[in-house]
Order: C-alpha cells, then sequence, then structure tokens
C-alpha cells in the first residue's frame, strides 16, 4: 500500500502525476524524468497499478539541471523527494485522532484547508530506520534497535514528523499505538487504587478514553489478533482465551475495569506477531518530569510531585530504550514545554534524530504552498523570502508569527 494513496491528496494547478507504482518513500526513483537520489530501502508492493498524486514546487532536478547548478547545497537538497502530504479533516482523524498541538491547531484554522505538511528528510530518514528494522525482523542487537527519539527545537516540525510516520506505518500495515500528548498521561483523571500492582495509581479515565480510540482505528486489525496470555478481569470475571482477540479484550473495557484491561492489553502488544507494531509516542520526554499529581498516601505529598512511574500508563510506555514489543519498535518525538535532561541521561545519542528548522530551499517551497492555498496572495520576491528566512530563523512557528504580522 503506498503512502499517500488515490484521492488523498488534492489536485491544483501546481500538482502533477507522478507516473509510479509505489509512494516515493518506498521507491529510489520517481517517474521518468527526473532523478531522485535518496538512500531508502525499497519496500515491495503488490499494488502495481496505483497512480500517485503529489504535490512537487520543482522539488526535484534533472540531470542536466544538476551538471549545470552552481549551487552544490541547493542542489543536494534538490535531489531529497520534498513532496506535500494533503489529508483531510477527517481521515486526519481517523488516522491521527481529533487531539492536536496548539501551534499545530492555529496553523491548520489559519490555512483553512485540508490538513497539508511538508514531507522533510526527517520523515524519510525515519522510515528508512522503520524499514530497516522490520526488514531484520525487529531482531534487537543494540539499544540503536529499540527506539528513536526525534528532537529539536521548539516549532521545527518535530511532531508533524511524527504524524507523518504514523500515517505511513497505518498505509503500510502496521498496528499503530499513537499517544498523540504524552502530557495526557500525567494529568488526566483521578488517581484510584490499582489491584494488580498496589505500587501503581489507577487510570481509568484516561485509558477508558485511549482504548475505545484505539478500537475505532483499528478494529479490524484487533480482530485478527489472538490473545497469548492467560488472565482475568477481576472486576468483571472476563477471562482470556486462546479463542478471544484483542478486539475482544478492548470492547470489554468498562471504566471501572479499564485501567486493569489497558495492562493487559500492553502484555498482549508485547506478544503481537500478525503486525508490525509501532508505538508513536509525542512529548516523549514529559515522562521523565514528575507527573502533575501527588501520593494520595502520602500526606507530606503536594500536588507535582508523584513520579510518573507510580502512574499505570505512563509506567507502561516511559521505558522505551528496553521495551518489550517483540515485533515492533519505538518513535517518540520531544517538546520543548520540558527541561529534556533527564531523558537525555538515559536515551542514548545514537537513538535520536534531530529535526531542524526549515532551509531556505524549504522555506520557499513551504512559501509556494501558502500562495496556492491563497493564504498569500502572491509568491514574495527572492529578498523578501530570505528576509522572512532569516527574521523566523527558518523556524516553522516564528514563520507564522512573522506572516502574522505582515500579512
Amino acid at each position: 500500500m503506498s503512502f499517500i494513496s488515490r484521492g488523498v491528496c488534492k489536485l491544483s494547478k501546481n500538482i502533477r502525476y507522478i507516473g509510479s507504482t509505489n509512494s516515493v518513500l518506498n521507491k529510489c526513483v520517481v517517474g521518468t524524468t527526473n532523478t531522485i537520489k535518496f538512500n531508502t530501502n525499497k519496500i515491495t508492493n503488490s499494488n502495481s497499478n496505483n497512480i500517485l498524486s503529489n504535490r512537487n514546487y520543482c522539488s526535484v532536478t534533472s540531470t542536466s539541471q544538476t551538471q549545470t547548478s552552481t549551487n552544490q547545497s541547493e542542489t543536494k537538497e534538490t535531489e531529497i523527494p520534498y513532496q506535500f502530504l494533503t489529508l483531510t479533516n477527517e481521515q486526519w482523524e481517523l488516522a491521527l485522532g481529533k487531539e492536536l498541538s496548539k501551534n499545530s491547531k492555529d496553523y491548520f484554522d489559519l490555512i483553512k484547508s485540508s490538513r497539508t505538511t511538508l514531507l522533510r528528510k526527517p520523515t524519510f530518514e525515519t522510515i528508512q530506520w522503520l524499514s530497516r528494522m522490520r526488514e531484520q525482523r525487529f531482531y534487537k542487537e543494540s539499544p540503536q534497535d529499540y527506539c528513536l527519539v526525534l528532537d529539536g527545537i521548539g516549532g521545527s516540525g518535530k511532531s508533524i514528523t511524527l504524524a507523518q510516520v504514523t500515517f505511513w506505518a497505518q498505509q503500510q500495515n502496521w498496528l499503530v499505538v499513537y499517544i498523540p500528548n504524552a502530557h495526557s498521561f500525567i494529568n488526566n483523571g483521578t488517581l484510584t487504587h490499582f489491584d494488580i500492582n498496589p505500587l501503581l495509581f489507577a487510570q481509568n479515565s484516561l485509558t477508558f478514553n485511549f482504548m475505545k480510540h484505539f478500537v475505532e482505528v483499528n478494529h479490524a486489525k484487533l480482530k485478527e489478533i489472538k490473545l497469548k496470555t492467560k488472565f482475568k478481569i477481576e472486576l468483571t470475571g472476563w477471562e482470556s482465551s486462546p479463542n478471544k482477540t484483542l478486539y475482544d479484550l478492548l470492547s470489554s473495557a468498562k471504566f471501572d475495569s479499564a485501567s486493569d484491561i489497558f495492562y493487559h492489553f500492553k502484555r498482549e502488544l508485547n506478544a503481537v506477531h500478525e503486525y508490525p507494531v509501532l508505538v508513536a509516542i509525542d512529548g516523549y520526554n514529559i515522562f521523565h518530569r514528575p507527573s502533575d499529581y501527588g501520593d494520595m498516601y502520602d500526606s507530606a505529598s503536594n500536588l507535582g510531585t508523584l513520579p510518573t512511574d507510580r502512574l499505570m500508563a505512563a509506567s507502561l510506555f516511559k521505558n522505551i530504550i528496553s521495551h518489550q514489543i517483540s515485533n515492533g519498535v519505538v518513535v517518540a518525538s520531544t517538546t520543548d514545554v520540558v527541561p529534556k535532561r533527564e531523558m537525555y541521561k538515559v536515551i542514548p545519542q545514537e537513538n535520536i534524530l534531530n529535526v531542524p528548522t526549515f532551509s531556505i530551499y524549504e522555506f520557499k517551497l513551504f512559501i509556494n504552498y501558502l500562495v496556492e492555498c491563497q493564504y498569500l496572495d502572491k509568491t514574495p520576491n527572492q529578498e523578501t523570502i530570505e528576509y522572512y528566512w532569516q527574521l523566523s530563523s527558518g523556524n516553522p512557528r516564528e514563520l507564522w508569527k512573522v506572516l502574522r504580522i505582515l500579512h
């Protein structure tokens, strides 16, 4: 299945069809007239009749153009298959949920069109890593085979990159557990006693709503995944068996038993072999700060002091460097809302992929898109574009601040 399916991307005068059997993310060469050089691992695809539509704003150069170019850095960038991924609001919410960061929401609200994002090099590099891990059957020889963390300054596009990778994985038939806001795992709802492990606190409100959405997105896959561990939900009397599925387990959730079911869901997730598994966590370093709660059993405890390790749901996903998912991996992104120093103590540098701010070339592509969607009336001249780029330091978030003031 291709990354961008038929009908996902809208067409306009600036969009052209690419005569390829696979997505640009799965093939090294797209079309017949342009040459794209990017080291990706090819993934075979049986859907040979698929025709893709992608936004290309002079994002590739022909061989003759490349040979005559005098700007080596820009030539190097044009060899990367930059494209725009466009999803309708409904497609985005079905695949990624309704929850958006404030900055992403502001951006989509300003554009007032479908949710369009620029596919950048970190997205391709992350997909390379995921493809390589799948090819080696998720055999984990070192800490680098467990997880990848997208890092960078605030506003550089880490959350968007993670969302793009999440959507790609779903299109490639992975079972994806997407946590769009790690902060919700440490401040959502009332804590109660957790019978399975008295050292942890149950989070029924969080887990009940999370599992409800997870079933809505993944119900077809969940019905094909048989349960592999033996357990019983004491509150309801529900028992596992080899004939029951992960769908049966999650569908049996009641509010008061949600934490128990979520606990066993994670154990089952560790054993899934029917599909490759991706856990995607946005704002991961939040797990390395105290939660917003206090310890209800400690009268001297204040709010904002309870470690996340004491929260059942957060504790299950905090350890990504040696997780127990046998047929999958974790991709996480960081946030600048909280310090990262505690995360850096446990995540090796080799597991971190930097998401840079826009280069001048990416900046030009983005400006062209803003003209097409009529946010800008016309394309600014070269000097104005460079001025905007310098004024915003190439940061997409700062660019919006500049455009709001000047337009």
